[in-house]
């Protein structure tokens, strides 16, 4: 039996912020294999694609060579993922995972859907996720048409709560995997970073940027995200809609709303260390770190040559610790 299509798709943030790249077509199947993964899933199962859910023209008798393309392709593709792990010091070491994407794609020439399945090596990062997960609707990713609007959109609404993301040049090349491509900083802006704005822009991730200089060198970007009158519209629409993922007052679950990353990370992020991290969120309410970071993140990115550690840390103790 075909799986229903969901509303939402839903990822875990070293995902979201994985290497990897596609073609449009490839891109495509993958939202449209996202589409099929629900909130009871427990495993992958193999699921029936419709041409049309990735295919929005006719390609006369080239179909079959197409399909059978796109699923080499794809079932090629690998994520690599680096995250931080704690160290047996209590240090946050870097980890770094290559993981194939697909178990397996299939097509029969004539019929009118493919048949593929998620590697099973992926289900810590698309099922069963409690926290650290951003979320997206399937309808905004369906209506982009370009690979690079794809991952700037998820990583852009990883941060959308702080209504801004610094993204430095050379890691968003490398989350791309455009380190061998666009040399030229003016080629990179103008195929990859001034496409996305103009498919997002009538999207709930609409953005304005700003490059960040040193010297006459541009190290990084800023993103700004804009709420258009259409994201209005579309959260209108969705407010009634049931939250995927359950609430719980387990305080030491680290849940995280749709849309947002989760405390923890949001403060690795600010270069922490482990003990820090754990006294804070230990102290400070989850709607205060989120607050303060953002402030913090501010402040850092109009003043580049403060330690973030530091400068983070003596924030949250000026603003909640006890003095001894």
């Amino acid at each position: 039996m075909e799986k229903q299509i969901v509303k939402k798709a839903t990822q875990h943030n070293h995902l979201v912020n994985a290497k990897f790249d596609m073609s449009t077509y490839e891109m495509r199947l993958f939202i449209a294999l996202l589409s099929r993964l629900s909130r009871s899933d427990s495993e992958f199962s193999e699921c029936q694609i419709h041409l049309t859910d990735f295919m929005d023209k006719s390609t006369g008798g080239k179909t079959y060579q197409i399909i059978k393309d796109a699923c080499i392709s794809l079932s090629k593709k690998v994520i690599q993922i680096e995250s931080l792990v704690e160290a047996n010091n209590g240090d946050m070491r870097k980890k770094f995972v290559v993981l194939p994407l697909m178990a397996m794609a299939a097509y029969q020439e004539g019929e009118a859907t493919i048949t593929a399945q998620f590697n099973i090596k992926l289900k810590p990062y698309l099922l069963n996720l409690a926290g650290n997960f951003t979320q997206a609707e399937i309808k905004q990713l369906f209506r982009l048409k370009s690979f690079y609007s794809y991952r700037l959109y998820w990583l852009l609404k990883q941060h959308q709560t702080f209504g801004q993301r610094y993204i430095e040049i050379d890691e968003l090349r490398q989350m791309l995997n455009l380190e061998e491509k666009y040399d030229r900083f003016q080629d990179f802006k103008i195929k990859v970073i001034n496409v996305a704005m103009k498919e997002l822009k009538n999207s709930d991730m609409a953005f304005t940027f700003d490059l960040v200089k040193k010297g006459r060198k541009i190290e990084g970007i800023k993103f700004y995200f804009a709420t258009t009158a259409i994201a209005k519209k579309s959260f209108a629409a969705d407010a009634g809609q049931q939250q995927i993922f359950d609430e719980t007052t387990d305080s030491t679950v680290d849940v995280v709303a749709p849309g947002k990353i989760s405390v923890r990370e949001t403060l690795i992020d600010l270069k922490l260390s482990n003990l820090q991290v754990n006294r804070i969120i230990q102290q400070v309410s989850t709607a205060e770190i989120y607050k303060t970071a953002y402030a913090i993140k501010i402040t850092l990115l109009d003043n580049p040559g403060l330690n973030p550690a530091a400068f983070a840390y003596s924030e949250f103790s000026k603003r909640y610790f006890t003095k001894e």
